[in-house]
């Protein structure tokens, strides 16, 4: 990549930010840059989940190129399910890779420590509110709980004070949590309140800082479920055993969605099973696709080897993770992602020195980075 960043640039994250979020909620600061910037909703890229959108966006490329394309794997060496929370799978350079030896300090700030994990050591400063150091603690206090909608307050407090305190502040990447959506549909009280809490925050961060070009994005939007599948009990009550189905949807913070989420990879004991695999997830009420692991990766810009054989995705009601038995009905209070119905989320740059991209330039939220820092591609 050819970095040609024309001026200081934020980009903020926000975590489960669906348009329908947008679209409710009084936000006077992001409205007025919606009309006087680059906005449109556009898509995040599948599976809608945390880690493969924010590795793209930080990375301003697709996950055949970055290798990110789950929060939770499976391991054929321990035969189990781990937490991607690892630098090693990332195979693309950051934002922050762009700008390293330039002279221009760069910010990483997130809720999730997974997000450090994978890309913390690339930027100059990185802090997740999960697991702050002593330094960041002795600094700014200890954060509010992880589950919580004061923990995206601390962040954004903490990236006030690092581009006032360091002139050399060039680029603060932003991640947020999306807690608040786990927790409340946009039209709550609860949820108006933060989103208009953020969007006054972005407003002072503009205010403050002029120099700076504002991004701002999802990884995925939300929406209420009704049941969950445990595909691999349920193969094997239908005598076609699978040898492992992962949710890509699953981390650390159970209390937001559970492990449960809009999409499974399945992998199978013996390529002769594929078939009968196939028909019995084909069966399953609540099921829209099964997709072979290639036609998946290809459909979607996955990488291939990240992916499981098969690449399940449910209608906008169904989930898919560990249980006890093969499927329970969720509590109507339960909110999840990950499937094709949370893909619209909002793409807004303002503040450009220069002329917007066209409308139809910019698609996906790994676009907005993508065209910030690298020659546009021509559109074919």
């Amino acid at each position: 990549m050819t970095a040609h960043l024309k001026q200081k640039t934020a980009v903020f994250m926000i975590d489960g930010f669906g348009m329908d979020y947008y679209y409710a909620s009084d936000m006077p600061v992001m409205k007025r840059m919606a009309r006087q910037g680059f906005f449109k909703a556009g898509s995040c890229i599948f599976p809608s989940l945390t880690n493969a959108n924010n590795i793209s966006i930080a990375c301003g490329c697709w996950p055949e190129d970055h290798g990110v394309t789950t929060n939770c794997y499976y391991d054929h060496a321990t035969d189990q399910a781990l937490f991607l929370e690892d630098e090693s799978f990332l195979t693309a350079p950051t934002i922050f890779d762009q700008f390293n030896g330039s002279g221009m300090s760069t910010a990483l700030l997130t809720c999730k420590s997974k997000t450090t994990k994978i890309m913390g050591q690339r930027a100059t400063i990185a802090v997740a509110a999960e697991e702050p150091t002593e330094l960041i603690k002795n600094k700014y206090g200890t954060p509010p709980p992880m589950y919580s909608t004061e923990i995206n307050y601390w962040l954004f407090d903490i990236a006030l004070d690092l581009v006032k305190s360091d002139p050399a502040m060039g680029v603060v990447y932003l991640h947020t949590t999306d807690y608040p959506m786990h927790m409340w549909p946009p039209e709550a009280k609860e949820s108006l309140e933060f989103m208009t809490r953020i969007d006054a925050y972005i407003g002072r961060f503009h205010e403050e800082n002029p120099e700076f070009t504002i991004v701002v994005t999802a990884d995925h939007g939300m929406n209420y479920k009704k049941r969950c599948w445990d595909l691999a009990k349920a193969c094997a009550n239908r005598g076609t055993p699978v040898k492992f189905a992962v949710s890509p949807v699953a981390d650390r913070l159970l209390k937001h969605h559970g492990g449960f989420g809009g999409v499974s990879y399945v992998y199978l004991n013996h390529e002769s099973d594929r078939a009968g695999v196939v028909k019995t997830l084909q069966g399953l009420a609540g099921i829209e696709t099964v997709l072979d692991g290639g036609m998946a990766a290809d459909k979607f810009s996955l990488m291939s080897s990240r992916i499981g054989d098969l690449v399940v995705i449910p209608d906008i009601d169904t989930v898919f993770g560990d249980l006890e038995d093969e499927s329970i009905a969720l509590p109507p209070e339960y909110r999840s992602h990950g499937s094709l119905y949370e893909m619209e989320i909002p793409l807004l740059i303002y503040n450009q020195d220069g002329i917007y991209p066209k409308y139809r330039e910019l698609n996906y939220n790994l676009d907005l980075t993508r065209y910030l820092l690298c020659e546009p591609a021509p559109l074919n």
